[in-house]
């Protein structure tokens, strides 16, 4: 069976959209999903179904202006300081890491500077004055997100099944995002203005969950075996292995369980792009003899774009024709590279190429004979020579190509966030086991020694309790991801806050610690208690770690495991020792601020001030494409209203002068050089005057036209009125038509005794909620239609000599009136004949109705008429029955008395004996019989 019905079900039970974003380090794609709107990749403006992960912000006429995706165009190449690309791998990430290095030296002209007050985090510097408009790499982030946001609720508001709401939203992230780098993501989607984050999803998961929803399964293929796959993920900045693995069981289930992952950060399809910039700026520099401190930033821009292009051609042709016009001194650069050349050039990347999949393998105890097939995804898969060494590493049989490289973990990330949002379980669909792939230890100053609380290959979404041992004044928790420290948590005056705890006697007080790790793989420490425990035994040193905390009752026993310390033979062994012991009620203890080692998360008092920067830039661009927008229209408006000139000039010349048609071209040729050269400084109301003093001066001219062609004689003017008051005829005769249908309808119902009146009131209230109120509309506009009449009317009966005096315009504009009246009481009567024809298929249809209930209201009465006189007919018989055998039984009786001659005794209990029995039977039971 295929899953794509199943997730089809599933949509149609979340009302509110969700967005599924894969936010690349070169592209963007994202995934809509909505009731009727199933799994739509959010298109940009020019229709494209990825945009480029970027954005360009610079000063432009006195303003800021931001430019997104794909349509940045050559502002790269031109602007290379305010052209902000490739800002993934800085999510996270401090100013003193050597990432930002590596960065600087392929982004040219970009300033980074680092912000003190969030220990170093990275922050873009434009070269505005303003220092408000000094960027952090959330906030670039969060733009471009918003911007996805805008488009997919377009999507949405066209849609007439979705409601235009798209707060839930998943983001594909990389397995070795950090924690900071995680909560990045999170401060990002917070200012982007999404309400809900469904979960950060591992790009590999998501590909793997994409494959499999496609997969079809046949009844032969539900045999509890399971299948090993590897995702090889080759994007811009990273390649990525991740192991999975799925079960058909013979239940109609099929479970998807992630098994490993393995990675190199920096091998992708940037590395491949500085490679070939690097074999071009060889042969320039050679060429202009310069050297390669003598380039500009935009001189670098211009190679890098040039790179870029080249190794997408490379990957389909066996050579690239490099050519740059006016590159240094107006002079320009020509050269060729090959494929042949670009691949020998990169000859000691080609181990990078496998070594993720023999990692991920060799990881998992497992053989590269075990795995099925490689599932190629990323756009640098493409390239022919990373797919020749991995077809070397194992054969061409095992390379799948059967999902979207470009569009796949987008899909998987959609489909992951549905699953999240509804928590849906069903027997036939995909349950997905997620591991965790990284070790989440803690030190606290009781013991100095990492314990793991999260080991890898554990599940996700689990909870720990771990005692921090015996309670002191002070405790201080540090959390760590694979032996690096991230996080602290200093707790005080826990002692003043223990007294309200009272223990029994052999009790002690300990501090328990909760941890989480989350559906996005954070690790973080949710839950401080300070408890009453009794030990029957205890020695020395001990650790407790109880999975999946369960809240118990006021006094609860509790079976944990402790480690003993033996020091014979002066070594230390830690034994484990199962006790059992006692634990009353614990008291929380409030958790205190975290202190972060490396990069700290926006605070709240910073998101609020970078959300409402982030607000006044969206409010700008929306008046910008308003202003914009407005512009076009004027220039627009200028160019209709010169074509109309040039193409009516003959018949305005009719009416007008040369001169007069010479001012008009001369106001379009001032206002097309002032909107070109003198409207930047202008405000949006001014062009909107000038867009309104163009249509009033093309009606005019409309007019005109329509004048000479029009004949506003006196006869003509008369033959107008004639056709008017003729309609006015036809208009009273459709009307007495009308009213003597609903007379003889209303005679039809009075004659049957019904309420003519109700139901014309009924009638009337259906049409006008289905909207049809084309009789209100109707009065209205034949009152006006009659004053206009009139007007004409009284305007000929002052005869032709006062009718000569009036200008051609004054006469056009009571012709004009009249004849669109005209056009409209024409529409106007076909609409009211259409209502009246419903109207009287309404009174038919509802007098029958009424003529049938009732006929079956009279049907009713008939039949318990009947069924009355029928019980009283049975009553009566009944009666005169019981009577006759009374007097029968009185006869029998006296026989018998006569003929047989009885005691005293038996006097004194008579019987009867029935004729179908032996056994005496008592009068009334006869009785009731009958």
């Amino acid at each position: 069976m295929r899953f794509a019905f199943f997730w089809t079900c599933l949509i149609t039970m979340v009302s509110a959209a969700i967005l599924g974003l894969d936010y690349g380090q070169k592209f963007t794609k994202a995934v809509l999903l909505a009731p009727g709107i199933n799994f739509e990749m959010v298109l940009t403006d020019e229709g494209k179904r990825k945009d480029l992960s970027g954005v360009s912000i610079r000063s432009h006429k006195n303003e800021i202006e931001r430019v997104y995706g794909s349509q940045i165009g050559s502002l790269c190449t031109r602007f290379p300081q305010s052209c902000i690309l490739d800002i993934k791998p800085l999510l996270g990430k401090s100013i003193d890491d050597q990432v930002v290095k590596e960065y600087l030296s392929t982004h040219y002209g970009v300033k980074l500077i680092g912000d003190d007050s969030r220990n170093g985090a990275i922050k873009f510097d434009l070269g505005f004055t303003n220092q408000s408009y000094i960027f952090t790499v959330e906030e670039i982030l969060a733009m471009h997100l918003n911007e996805i946001k805008a488009r997919a609720l377009d999507d949405l508001e066209a849609n007439p099944v979705a409601i235009p709401l798209a707060e839930d939203v998943a983001i594909g992230i990389p397995p070795f995002a950090t924690q900071e780098t995680k909560q990045a993501y999170l401060d990002a989607l917070k200012l982007a203005n999404f309400s809900n984050v469904l979960g950060l999803i591992e790009e590999g998961t998501s590909v793997a969950l994409n494959f499999l929803s496609k997969k079809k399964f046949e009844k032969p293929d539900y045999n509890d075996i399971k299948q090993y796959h590897i995702v090889y993920d080759m994007g811009a900045g990273s390649t990525v292995a991740t192991l999975f693995s799925f079960t058909p069981y013979t239940n109609g289930s099929v479970v998807l369980e992630l098994e490993n992952v393995a990675y190199d950060e920096t091998f992708g399809g940037q590395l491949l792009t500085n490679s070939i910039y690097s074999i071009i700026l060889e042969k320039l520099l050679k060429h202009f003899n310069l050297k390669e401190n003598d380039l500009t930033p935009k001189l670098s821009a211009k190679l890098a774009e040039v790179s870029e292009k080249a190794k997408l051609i490379l990957s389909v042709n066996n050579e690239y024709k490099v050519s740059l016009e006016s590159i240094i001194d107006d002079k320009d650069f020509k050269t060729s590279i090959s494929r042949d050349e670009f691949e020998e050039f990169n000859s000691d990347l080609m181990q990078r190429i496998t070594a993720p999949v023999l990692e991920v393998v060799k990881g998992s105890g497992l053989s590269l004979d075990d795995v099925k097939s490689v599932i190629l995804n990323g756009g640098s898969t493409r390239v022919p020579f990373v797919q020749k060494h991995l077809t070397t590493l194992i054969t061409e049989e095992k390379i799948s190509k059967s999902v979207n490289t470009d569009e796949s973990c987008a899909l998987g990330v959609a489909l992951r966030g549905l699953k999240l949002k509804t928590q849906f379980e069903k027997a036939t669909e995909i349950k997905i086991i997620e591991k965790n792939f990284n070790n989440y230890e803690i030190v606290t100053d009781n013991s100095n020694d990492l314990q793991v609380v999260f080991p890898r290959g554990s599940t996700i979404n689990e909870i720990s309790r771990f005692s921090l041992g015996k309670l002191n004044d002070t405790v201080t928790i540090n959390l760590y991801e694979n032996d690096k420290l991230f996080k602290t948590y200093n707790v005080e005056d826990l002692l003043s806050k223990a007294k309200k705890l009272s223990c029994k006697s052999k009790e002690i007080k300990e501090v328990f610690a909760t941890f989480k790790l989350d559906n996005s793989k954070i690790f973080d420490l949710t839950n401080l208690e300070i408890q009453c425990v009794h030990y029957e035994e205890k020695k020395g040193f001990f650790q407790n770690l109880l999975k999946k905390e369960e809240t118990g009752s006021e006094d609860e026993e509790v079976t944990e495991t402790i480690e003993e310390e033996d020091s014979s033979n002066n070594a230390t062994n830690k034994t484990a020792k199962v006790v059992t012991k006692r634990a009353t009620r614990p008291v929380s203890i409030p958790l205190p601020k975290a202190v972060y080692t490396h990069v700290k998360p926006l605070s709240r008092t910073t998101q609020e001030r970078l959300a409402d920067k982030l607000a006044y830039l969206n409010a700008k661009d929306e008046e910008k494409i308003k202003y914009d927008h407005t512009k076009n229209i004027l220039e627009g408006q200028c160019y209709n209203l010169r074509s109309y000139i040039e193409e009516q000039e003959s018949k305005l010349l009719e009416e007008l002068s040369e001169d007069y048609l010479q001012e008009q071209n001369q106001f379009i040729s001032d206002t097309l050089e002032w909107l070109e050269f003198d409207s930047d400084g202008a405000s949006i109301e001014q062009i909107e005057e000038k867009v309104y003093e163009l249509s009033n001066r093309k009606k005019e001219l409309e007019d005109i036209a329509e004048i000479s062609s029009t004949d506003l004689s006196f006869a003509g003017v008369t033959k107008l009125y004639e056709q008017s008051t003729k309609i006015i005829m036809t208009i009273q005769s459709h009307m007495m038509e009308f009213g003597s249908q609903i007379s003889e309808i209303r005679q039809k119902y009075e004659n049957q005794s019904l309420d003519f009146d109700k139901e014309n009131d009924r009638i009337k209230l259906h049409l006008l909620s289905k909207g049809d109120d084309k009789m209100i509309r109707f009065d209205k506009n034949l009152a006006q239609y009659k004053e206009d009449v009139t007007a004409v009317g009284d305007l000929l009966n002052a005869g032709e000599e006062e009718f000569a005096k009036l200008s051609k315009r004054e006469v056009y504009s009571y012709y004009d009136k009249l004849a669109k009246r005209i056009i409209e009481m024409l529409s106007d009567i076909y609409d009211v004949e259409a209502s009246h024809k419903e109207r009287i298929k309404l009174f038919n249809s509802k007098y029958e109705a009424l003529l049938r209930r009732r006929k079956q209201k009279e049907l009713r009465k008939k039949l318990k008429e009947e069924q009355k006189a029928k019980k009283a007919e049975e009553a009566d018989l009944e009666e005169e029955n019981n009577e006759e055998e009374a007097a029968a039984a009185i006869i029998e009786e006296d026989e018998d008395e006569q003929e047989v001659p009885i005691s005293t005794e038996e006097k004194s209990e008579p019987v009867v004996e029935s004729e179908f029995s032996e056994d005496p039977i008592v009068e009334n039971i006869e009785h009731d019989e009958l």
